[in-house]
This record gives C-alpha cells, sequence and structure tokens, in this order.
C-alpha cells in the first residue's frame, strides 16, 4: 500500500539524509549542504509557499522516498514535479508511484498540465514518463552545468486530455493528498 504523508518538520532530517545521498543527488540539478540549519530554512519557506507542495511517500507505513508539486500556475493549469526513492531497498516500487499523483493532479486540483525536466543521464526516468503518457516536448542543450561538466535536460509533458484517454487503467491508483 502506497500512500502520501504531509511533509513535517519531523521528516527533514531523513529527507536530508536522502537528498544529499549520490544516487538521488546526481540528477538534481543543485547539491544540498548537509546542514539541518539550512534544512530547516527551506522547510520554513516552502511551508508559506501554496506554488509547492512535498509529501513523505509511504509504502506499508514506511517513509521511503519524497514526492513534490512545484511551481503550481492555477491560473495557467499547471505544474512540474520531482520525486526520489531515498530508500533503495524500495526502489523496485518506483515506477508505481507516479499515477497517484497524476490523478490527483488533474481529477482532485483539475490540473491541466503537469510537466517535467530530466537530467541527460537519468535513462529510467526519461522511460518511465513516456510509459505514463508523457510527450518528449524539448531538449535544452548544456542547460544545466554540474561537477565541471554541461548537461543537457530533457523536457517531458502530460496533459489531462490524454491522461484521461489513454491512461485508463492508471485511474483506480488513488490516494489522499493532504495540502
Amino acid at each position: 500500500m502506497i500512500t502520501f504523508k504531509k511533509l513535517e518538520e519531523s521528516d527533514l532530517e531523513q529527507v536530508l539524509e536522502w537528498r544529499t545521498s549520490e544516487h538521488v543527488t546526481q540528477f538534481m540539478y543543485t547539491d544540498v549542504e548537509k546542514n539541518m540549519d539550512n534544512q530547516r530554512k527551506w522547510f520554513e519557506k516552502i511551508a508559506k509557499d501554496d506554488t509547492q507542495y512535498y509529501w513523505i511517500i509511504q509504502y506499508k507505513g514506511k517513509a521511503i522516498g519524497l514526492i513534490s508539486l512545484n511551481e503550481i500556475d492555477r491560473l495557467h493549469r499547471k505544474a512540474t514535479f520531482g520525486y526520489y526513492i531515498g530508500d533503495l531497498t524500495y526502489s523496485i516500487i518506483a515506477g508505481r508511484i507516479h499515477p497517484y499523483l497524476y490523478n490527483f493532479v488533474f481529477n482532485d486540483l483539475q490540473l491541466n498540465k503537469v510537466y517535467a525536466e530530466v537530467m541527460e543521464g537519468n535513462d529510467g526516468m526519461m522511460k518511465m514518463h513516456l510509459h505514463y503518457g508523457f510527450t518528449h516536448a524539448a531538449t535544452f542543450k548544456e542547460h544545466v552545468f554540474k561537477n565541471g561538466k554541461f548537461y543537457n535536460v530533457e523536457y517531458f509533458e502530460l496533459l489531462s486530455s490524454t491522461w484521461e484517454n489513454e491512461c485508463k487503467k492508471f485511474h483506480i491508483l488513488r490516494a489522499e493528498f493532504l495540502l
């Protein structure tokens, strides 16, 4: 059973541990310092921002990762999102998590589009987006500079109509996301 718990201050230490681990940070645009004061400042900022929400991904009650909805644009009804599995023991279920968020985004929030940027080399994530109906919309050449090198970034988007009409088999995967 996959559930989503709103990120709380008590989760910050675990999230920082995940976020600074190599398997997570390698595909993030930025690296964060392992600093709890900075983590608390980040949390205080996002807690007041209604254009982004964060949830702890739980599998059978155990925290295994983080998922977020970001840059929520209510006027144009679109948002981007991010996620990672922090506990690699559960990487096998990583691909099953996305439909829960898409159903929430399109059915509950009534957004029209969700989009994602994927850094070069993260082939598994690119395949997962295509599996769930995303369209590859653009390649941003040399878009991110990290570890002394430029990386391309692939831009993917999923429309509500595509999700509704072409991804029906995933519509049963529903969960509560508290805002």
